[in-house]
């Protein structure tokens, strides 16, 4: 009985590593930016690469306040005068897991407080009442 589930089992396994060899994967070999020094996620998603984030290596300075408004990362990467699909001004950013360390800090922060909120007020209100 073994000898026949490892026998009808033997064809799927073989096309299943067969299809794993000839994959033919769009773009494989281009860096992404969230692996860049310039991307800079969103705080206001939760989502690390979003369509929100931002690259810092484009942007417009407002000549009457300073404030640099820079230009989203898919856009960028859809101009060839920037950096292109091909991402001609990528920079590795060596410490991808505290960025997103940092991010996700960040990012879940409103919740943190109201949680912190909520049993802090509830650790007064025990402590009040047992006073009483």
């Amino acid at each position: 009985m073994r000898l026949y589930l490892k026998l009808l089992y033997l064809p799927i396994f073989y096309v299943s590593t067969k299809n794993i060899n000839n994959k033919i994967i769009k773009n494989i070999d281009i860096p992404s930016c969230k692996n860049c020094v310039y991307f800079k996620p969103s705080y206001f998603d939760k989502d690390f690469s979003s369509s929100l984030t931002k690259c810092h290596k484009f942007g417009t300075k407002n000549i009457i306040n300073d404030e640099i408004n820079y230009d989203y990362a898919d856009s960028c990467r859809n101009d060839n005068n920037k950096c292109g699909i091909e991402g001609k001004f990528f920079e590795k950013e060596n410490n991808i897991n505290l960025k997103i360390l940092i991010h996700k800090l960040i990012s879940s922060l409103p919740y943190i407080i109201l949680v912190s909120s909520l049993i802090l007020s509830f650790l007064v209100n025990i402590y009040i009442t047992k006073n009483n």
